[in-house]
């Protein structure tokens, strides 16, 4: 059994060990590599957002704002009542807004002076479906505003990216090969004679007519068992490990793209 482990571990070059090695190593800087560009092409696209003007980016990205959006910035200003269960702000067609209801919404949609447009003024009173219209748009703008005031704090705090410093790259490879066998026998001989031996007399009238000897009985009982139980059991294995092992330590460096 050793020798056929030994015999087939000869031919582990087949398998590709090397190559796998490698390919592993491969795959391990190319999806760093990607990595970085992500993260570079995230940081060239907020650059890119944040060199247009305020009015501009507005009016690039204030279709990609999503109701869910609006409808949680008016929940944040303006949550509805606790007895209207149909509603989760106050904000909607048929509600009636009071003086300060009306001045915290008209603070919360107001625009910078650079935005290239002024926002509406919502008067106290019932909504109707014009001023909704005007007051989602509004939201809709304000939002944008607030991202782009949101890229242009990120880079002036400077972009988060992951850096690798150092890395392990390991791989193994084991071989092993085992035999058991394990038999059991077992016979059993069981052999039994019976003798014994019994005396019995006359008596009476028998016996004075006879007049001879008593009478004799034998019987022999004679018991022989022989068992016999044998076990067998052989476990061989041989195991051939082959490890190899990289380790890498590497650092990436870059200038800042932005001054």
């Amino acid at each position: 059994m050793a020798s056929q482990a030994v015999e087939n571990a000869t031919h582990l070059d087949e398998i590709g060990f090397p190559e796998f090695t490698a390919g592993l190593i491969n795959s391990t800087f190319d999806a760093l590599i990607k990595a970085n560009i992500r993260q570079m092409e995230a940081y060239v696209e907020i650059i890119g957002a944040i060199s247009q003007s305020l009015s501009d980016y507005i009016n690039n990205t204030r279709d990609d704002i999503t109701g869910n959006e609006v409808l949680a910035f008016l929940e944040k200003i303006l949550p509805a009542y606790q007895s209207d269960t149909s509603n989760t702000t106050h904000v909607h067609t048929g509600s009636t807004l009071t003086a300060a209801q009306a001045t915290v919404l008209n603070q919360a949609i107001a625009l910078p002076a650079d935005a290239g447009r002024t926002a509406p003024t919502i008067n106290a009173g019932q909504l109707d479906a014009g001023e909704m219209t005007q007051i989602v748009n509004a939201v809709t703008d304000r939002l944008a505003c607030n991202k782009y005031t949101l890229l242009k704090e990120m880079v002036r705090q400077g972009i988060l990216r992951l850096v690798i410093e150092s890395g392990t790259i390991e791989t193994r490879l084991t071989f092993s090969a085992y035999d058991y066998q394990s038999s059991v026998r077992q016979a059993t001989d069981y052999e039994r004679d019976t003798s014994s031996t019994r005396k019995a007399s006359a008596s009476g009238i028998l016996s004075s007519l006879i007049g001879g000897p008593s009478m004799t009985a034998s019987r022999t009982t004679h018991v022989h068992v022989k068992t016999a139980k044998e076990s067998h059991r052989d476990v061989s294995g041989t195991r051939v490990n082959i490890f190899g092992g990289v380790v890498l330590h590497f650092k990436t460096d870059y200038q800042p793209l932005a001054g």
